[in-house]
């Protein structure tokens, strides 16, 4: 995974408002998918190949250090549906953890 180093404060920002409820989850949602196709829409320029590269390259969130993998905007989008799920309330805590270390970050691959 590449990191995004001058996307991770934009995202950092947005989990932040999300933690303080300034906004809902599907604004949360619809912005990290406007980060995304941004981030295809770089790719695509810069490669030559914007159609191959919206198919197979996704913005990846890494939560929190020990987060290898990272995670998708639609597994963010799944786990939090029901807030009262375990999967939910893991997620605001690893959120909340990444955000006050500073170890959340955007990915792109």
């Amino acid at each position: 995974m590449a990191h995004q180093p001058h996307y991770s404060p934009m995202a950092r920002q947005l989990f932040g408002q999300f933690l303080d409820e300034e906004i809902d989850r599907d604004t949360l949602i619809g912005r990290l998918q406007e980060m995304e196709l941004q981030l295809q829409a770089d790719a695509g320029d810069e490669f030559g190949d914007e159609d191959e590269v919206e198919s197979t390259q996704s913005l990846r969130i890494r939560i929190f250090g020990g987060d290898t993998l990272g995670m998708s905007i639609q597994e963010i989008e799944h786990d939090l549906q029901d807030p009262a799920h375990p999967n939910a309330q893991i997620l605001m805590r690893g959120i909340a953890f990444g955000l006050a270390e500073d170890e959340l970050e955007v990915h792109f691959e």
